[in-house]
């Protein structure tokens, strides 16, 4: 789901709109602005346009404020200098809110991460970005301490810290082919870079949960009385078929890949080039089970998006130069990677931990409830880019 920023702007949701047309169009040329204003609230969790511009209207009212002396603690832990003028709130994401910083040194961006980011993650995700930078790929500078750490603990959270990049929104869904396009490119140049990388693979992406697990977690949707509890229990099948692909890898074939290059982690420069600002969930892949994912991401929201994926292959094969040979089983991190997201939205909508968080989980719930990824999809995802 498309977090909205905590200051949107109407205008600019009526040029997403736009945008959204037209990759609505390369797919059904009858479409209507009314279809993608439509299309875009569903994709920002709401039922339509009118409760998208109320929601608007409603984050115009009340904008976070920073918790006293957040600023000053970030600028002292990394060394940013003095703080000049209030912590502008910028977004909400899973992992915590983002503060746009003004100092008499410049302008920043202070990012909370998970715990398990640590110092040492941090500076895995920041080898491979070093190296996709100089090969053309664009991202935010990210900003070390005075200790030279990546990461800092600043009121009991986890932070980083990137200088301050003037960019656009991240990409509509359904995806672009033009953007489709250059995501492709941008896997075919991290993939050519053939960083190697002995780590195992992520817990994450490698385990999942059992059907016990699943049963449990909807007799505590219905023990909650969630509204989206009969849509879990009509998706238990279609998500023990989906649990049935199995993930199969060779740790020979292990690069160090970006492994999280979602949407909601790209940004479109001045220039419409891409910009990919999060690096910090890098670690062991092969190439094929990278491209699995990214195709999961990026051309099965809301729906399976054909002309999407081709261009998406035409962009890695001119960057690549090949195509690695998929299989299903090159869906495994795909799915793994989807059971386990859906499932802990589930989880924390059942009892947030955050109150901040608790209204966009739940609304991310009823999305991937609505939109899964099934079996089905990803054999027709196969068909067209084997």
């Amino acid at each position: 789901m498309r977090f909205l920023p905590d200051k949107p702007s109407l205008g600019f949701l009526r040029k997403e709109a736009k945008d959204l047309l037209a990759a609505l169009r390369e797919s059904d040329p009858t479409a209507s602005l009314t279809d993608a204003q439509r299309a875009l609230a569903v994709e920002y969790g709401m039922r339509d346009w009118a409760e998208l511009k109320s929601e608007v209207e409603r984050r115009a009212a009340a904008v976070p404020v920073a918790p006293e002396g957040l600023a000053e603690g970030l600028a002292a832990a990394f060394g940013l200098g003095a703080v000049v003028g209030v912590p502008s709130p910028v977004s909400f994401t899973p992992m915590g809110r983002c503060w746009s910083i003004a100092t008499d040194r410049g302008r920043w961006l202070a990012v909370t991460v998970y715990d398990w980011i640590t110092s040492e993650q941090a500076e895995v995700g920041s080898r491979l970005r070093e190296a996709a930078v100089a090969a053309g790929v664009a991202a935010p500078a990210p900003v070390r301490s005075p200790r030279g750490l990546l990461i800092e603990p600043v009121q009991g959270q986890n932070w980083r810290v990137h200088e301050w990049l003037e960019v656009g929104p991240a990409p509509v869904l359904p995806t672009p082919s033009a953007v489709a396009r250059q995501v492709g490119t941008t896997y075919g140049i991290l993939h050519s870079l053939a960083i190697p990388s002995e780590s195992p693979m992520s817990w994450y992406l490698t385990t999942r949960k059992s059907s016990a697990d699943w049963s449990d977690l909807l007799a505590r949707a219905r023990a909650a009385q969630k509204p989206w509890a009969d849509l879990l229990a009509e998706s238990l099948p279609a998500i023990a078929d989906l649990n049935r692909i199995e993930l199969e890898a060779d740790p020979a074939d292990f690069i160090l890949c970006n492994s999280n290059l979602i949407p909601e982690h790209v940004r479109i420069g001045h220039h419409d080039e891409l910009v990919v600002t999060e690096w910090d969930f890098a670690g062991s892949m092969t190439p094929a089970l990278e491209i699995g994912a990214a195709l999961g991401q990026w051309t099965l929201r809301p729906t399976f998006n054909e002309k999407a994926a081709i261009a998406f292959r035409d962009g890695y094969v001119e960057s690549a130069g090949t195509w690695p040979n998929l299989t299903l089983s090159s869906f495994g991190v795909a799915v793994s990677g989807w059971l386990n997201w859906t499932y802990n939205c589930i989880c924390e909508a059942i009892n947030p931990s955050d109150a901040d968080q608790a209204d966009t989980t739940e609304r991310g719930t009823l999305d991937l409830l609505t939109y899964p990824m099934t079996r089905a999809s990803l054999e027709e995802l196969l068909a067209v880019t084997a």
